[in-house]
């Protein structure tokens, strides 16, 4: 328990108060369990926006549990109930004890990878968490699901509300890139800018419909030249 507690990396304005991590701790480690230790490196959830309209919220799809998988210390949990915060970018897992449930927030840089809705969501270090779209010899893309957070005020009532965001990546040559729009690719491939062109061309229906494809020619056709 003390090295556990060495290793716990105060996260300022965060989830949960840590005046008393002694304490904090032996009552987590009561209430999760012994058959649950593995996953108890982290904090106790509280949540921190208070929400006033149904359905905006500042977790992925909804707020509930959903059974899930996650590789969490290079180990394997199935039928994990997990849901994906977007503002502040981690997972909440729902741990079951004898006469009790206990959320905590597992440790970010311990997981690895989980899958929620039949959805891959890989640890991509500093970039967070991305879901997995493809991924290929010299090459990956990935979708960054954002959400950011409004206070409101009403005459006597403090809440918040979210506005979702979605942007693609382009793993390349272990290097991020946004790729959003021709420009990004541009940017990438600055030798390229006339092939890139006439693939947005030839490829506009591609593009509307199917980007994750889109993206996968059009750097195959580059990385091939």
């Amino acid at each position: 328990m003390k090295k556990l507690l060495s290793t716990l990396v105060f996260v300022s304005c965060c989830f949960i108060s840590f005046a008393q991590n002694q304490s904090l701790f032996a009552e987590f480690d009561q209430a999760v369990g012994q058959n649950n230790t593995q996953l108890s490196y982290g904090v106790v959830y509280k949540e921190r926006y208070r929400k006033k309209i149904k359905d905006n919220h500042n977790f992925y799809q909804d707020e509930s549990f959903k059974k899930g998988s996650l590789i969490y210390k290079n180990e394997v949990f199935d039928n994990i109930k997990i849901k994906y915060e977007l503002v502040d970018d981690f997972i909440v897992v729902n741990l079951k004890n004898q006469d009790q449930l206990i959320s905590i927030i597992p440790e970010k840089s311990l997981i690895h990878l989980f899958v929620i809705d039949n959805l891959r969501f890989v640890n991509c270090g500093n970039q967070g968490f991305l879901q997995e779209l493809l991924v290929k010899d010299g090459f990956g893309i990935y979708k960054k699901h954002k959400k950011f957070s409004k206070e409101n005020r009403d005459a006597d009532y403090r809440y918040h509300t979210f506005r979702k965001t979605e942007s693609f990546i382009l793993k390349y040559k272990d290097e991020y890139f946004p790729i959003d729009s021709k420009r990004d690719f541009n940017r990438i491939f600055p030798e390229n800018k006339k092939d890139i062109s006439k693939f947005y061309k030839s490829n506009r229906y591609l593009l509307k419909n199917n980007y994750t494809t889109f993206v996968a020619k059009l750097i195959t056709s580059l990385s091939q030249e």
